[in-house]
């Protein structure tokens, strides 16, 4: 057990030092190509922090831990709502109010395709085709619209006169590379900690898998608050968001079919989570369309909502137990 710890919290510092350099290299790029940093975040950044919960939600179903793979992945999302309240927080300004309204269509995608995991919950995965649910498939064709959607509606900005690209491709490639591979380890030494305390999978994958796999997006949340580069932040959440969904159609590949009619006693844990994540980003949607002056002073008062919001999902998750 003691192995598996030093596993998982090795696995854990090497995404979040990787997710820095990401984001360094992010913002470079974005100056060089003059693409805007929403759409920088949404892609890019989004993609990128989010290999953590592709692998381990990927790993989880080959690994027979469908909830593990299903908590990481909808557990993530609430664990990044909870940065973007806190990041908020810091940023010492009424933060919503500098954020385009362009952040809407990817938010309201996570809750669109979030609404169709607990519909495949609720019917036991739903019709197959092959290895794959249908719902599953619709989800990923659900993203990828949303993909272009988003590329239609941002606007990108004149590039950096004199800037090169220098070594930022290459960077965010490595990191990218540390990602997965610390994402792999860290999910085996996650199922190790579940066998070993008897604490449920779903738990273990909301709590303490979604935490450590949401590291990069910590990571990038602080090097773009530093920046104050607010749209990059709020893309990278929730382009990250979208994504984390759409890792359940990579998971019913590896499982060899649909897992989220797998999930047995997980089930209504992860049902709770899914929950969770949709009432925070429904209050980030309002915080987008309701914005409060740009001269406000202290913490926002929706990014305080946020945060405390994600605390308290987490009380209730934990106060559970949910144990085996």
């Amino acid at each position: 057990m003691t192995g598996a710890w030093l596993v998982f919290s090795a696995s854990a510092i090497a995404i979040l030092l990787a997710g820095q350099l990401l984001v360094r290299s992010a913002d470079r790029i974005a100056r060089v190509t003059g693409l805007s940093q929403g759409w920088i975040g949404f892609l890019l950044v989004a993609v990128v922090t989010s290999l953590p919960e592709l692998v381990a939600t990927m790993t989880g179903g080959g690994i027979d831990a469908p909830g593990i793979a299903v908590g990481n992945a909808l557990g993530s999302n609430a664990f990044n709502l909870g940065i973007l309240g806190l990041m908020g927080m810091f940023s010492g300004t009424a933060f919503f109010a500098h954020l385009s309204f362009t952040h809407i269509l990817s938010a309201s995608g996570s809750v669109l395709l979030t609404a169709l995991v607990l519909a495949a919950i609720a019917v036991g995965g739903g019709p197959a085709l092959g290895r794959i649910s249908l719902i599953s498939l619709l989800i990923l064709l659900f993203y990828l619209l949303a993909v272009y959607a988003q590329f239609r509606v941002e606007k990108g900005v004149p590039p950096e006169p004199g800037l090169t690209l220098g070594w930022a491709p290459a960077l965010a490639v490595l990191s990218a590379g540390v990602i997965v591979v610390a994402g792999v380890a860290l999910t085996h030494a996650a199922k190790t900690i579940s066998e070993g305390t008897g604490i449920a999978q779903s738990v273990v994958g909301a709590i303490l898998v979604a935490l450590a796999t949401s590291l990069p997006e910590v990571a990038a949340s602080i090097g773009a608050l530093r920046l104050r580069a607010f749209d990059l932040l709020a893309g990278d959440i929730f382009g990250s968001n979208l994504f984390n969904v759409v890792t359940i159609f990579f998971a019913d590949l590896v499982f060899g079919r649909p897992i989220l009619g797998a999930l047995g006693a997980d089930a209504w844990p992860l049902v709770l989570v899914a929950a969770w994540g949709i009432g925070l980003t429904a209050l980030a949607v309002a915080a987008l369309e309701v914005k409060a002056g740009k001269g406000w002073r202290g913490p926002e008062p929706a990014s305080l909502l946020l945060f405390l919001g994600y605390l308290g999902g987490l009380g209730v998750l934990a106060a559970q137990g949910f144990y085996q």
